[in-house]
């Protein structure tokens, strides 16, 4: 005997499409509505509701929520989309088995009835932390002057469900971004490859790693290993609020693939790190910290902070041209030449990072700056505090932080609280105050 399953869909033209559909593998029942979807289920036996969620009258997160109470052995698919974000939580929440995103290609569909009814295996399910590796997590801000969207959306439902609101190509509808903001809806998620499209990389992709012959893939795989392991043991400052440091870690983790797709940004990184291992791990934290920094700020842009971390992975670049040595010398041991050797290496990074294809100019001007200070004292350049970059300061900041609080070369490093109020004592007005403010919130429960 055929499975029963029961359509509720107000549009008419699409809820006969569902039903020419599924009428070739089951018993098809129709409501218009989910009043009379309700009356239906009242006299009939189905084996499962496929709903609309949004309908007049009876909606069918109100139908959902009436069978939980009067035909709990029901499963419910819900459709869904955009526009619906709290709707579906809601549906989760009241126990939907399957959802799916409108427009969907007709085998989706037909895939996810066959699963919710066990025709078929449910899809594999992996660990939680291989399931949120897939994603990440994107503001809800990102969306606001988008008129169409580069990538699938998603809601996150559970540490182990993802489910897709919206498709690549999809208008987004602005009233409801406001309404989800007002409601309190923070963030979205998009998948980990989806990134360089959010983020505008594009950095030569034409001619990605899996296409040349001198860098496989599983080299890049063991570099961004090594850099994990780096991001976890290296740039780790006692009293650290964890919550900050692990969302950090994973975005710099995720930016550090996005940008490593291009062979010369690869190179670059991969160069900096043989050079020196101090020089490399420095990088990362000064990366990671000004993405901490930055987001206490109030950046929640994907965009900005992606920026602020490439700039970060890359301020020290112009260091690969100067000798080990002289960068492994304490700081009371380094002659004159040698320190005007060191302090050329925010120009020449600016030189080299301008040579890599569509590299951001704000991530070069970003680079040439982080010496730079709010007084006009700093190097190369000594520029005055309204020609800098906005995100200059905070990289400056992060840079002077990871520099003392780091064991390294210069010394075995020092608590945050000792470095911060060193920070304000030498540095004063030359770094930002608002900076140093994030920096302290980010150690609120350190101790000296």
């Amino acid at each position: 005997m055929l499975k029963k399953i029961l359509i509720v869909e107000d549009d008419n033209f699409f809820r006969e499409a569902l039903r020419d559909l599924l009428k070739k593998k089951f018993t098809v029942l129709e409501s218009p509505n989910g009043k009379s979807a309700k009356e239906i289920l009242s006299m009939q036996t189905v084996d499962v509701v496929l709903t609309d969620i949004q309908m007049p009258g009876l909606t069918g997160l109100e139908l959902l929520e009436w069978a939980r109470q009067y035909k709990p052995e029901v499963p419910f698919i819900i459709m869904t989309g955009f526009s619906m974000v709290l709707e579906t939580k809601s549906a989760f929440d009241l126990g939907a088995k399957g959802f799916i995103a409108k427009p969907f290609k007709n085998q989706e569909l037909l895939t996810l009835v066959d699963s919710v009814l066990g025709i078929i295996p449910e899809p594999k399910q992996f660990a939680v932390e291989e399931i949120a590796k897939e994603f990440c997590k994107v503001s809800i801000e990102e969306f606001v002057a988008k008129p169409k969207i580069d990538f699938d959306v998603y809601i996150k439902l559970s540490e182990t469900k993802y489910i897709k609101i919206a498709h690549q190509g999809e208008e987004i509808p602005k009233e409801k971004v406001s309404h989800y903001k007002e409601k309190g809806v923070k963030h979205l998620f998009i998948r980990k490859e989806d990134f360089s499209k959010l983020v505008q990389f594009n950095l030569g992709l034409a001619n990605i790693i899996k296409n040349r012959s001198d860098i496989s893939i599983q080299k890049k795989l063991n570099f961004l290993k090594y850099t994990g392991e780096i991001l976890l043991e290296r740039t780790f400052v006692d009293g650290l609020d964890k919550s900050s440091l692990q969302e950090a870690k994973t975005f710099t983790e995720i930016t550090l693939d996005a940008i490593t797709e291009s062979p010369e940004s690869f190179d670059l990184l991969n160069l900096l790190n043989s050079h020196s291992d101090h020089v490399y791990a420095h990088s990362l934290g000064v990366a990671m910290y000004s993405v901490m920094i930055a987001k206490q700020l109030g950046f929640e842009s994907n965009a900005a902070l992606a920026k602020i971390t490439m700039a970060g992975l890359f301020h020290d670049i112009g260091k690969k041209e100067i000798d080990r040595e002289i960068l492994d010398k304490p700081r009371h041991l380094v002659s004159r030449e040698e320190r005007q050797m060191i302090e050329s290496h925010a120009m020449r990074g600016q030189e080299i990072l301008n040579a890599l294809p569509n590299v951001s100019s704000d991530v070069v001007q970003m680079v040439s700056e982080h010496h730079e200070d709010l007084e006009g004292l700093g190097y190369p350049l000594r520029k005055e505090k309204l020609a800098l970059h906005p995100m200059s300061k905070i990289l400056q900041c992060a840079n002077i932080f990871i520099e003392n609080a780091l064991a390294g070369s210069n010394g075995p490093g020092k608590s945050a609280l000792i470095v911060i109020a060193h920070m304000e004592k030498i540095y004063d007005r030359r770094v930002d105050r608002h900076c140093l403010a994030a920096l302290k919130v980010l150690f609120k429960d350190a101790k000296i």
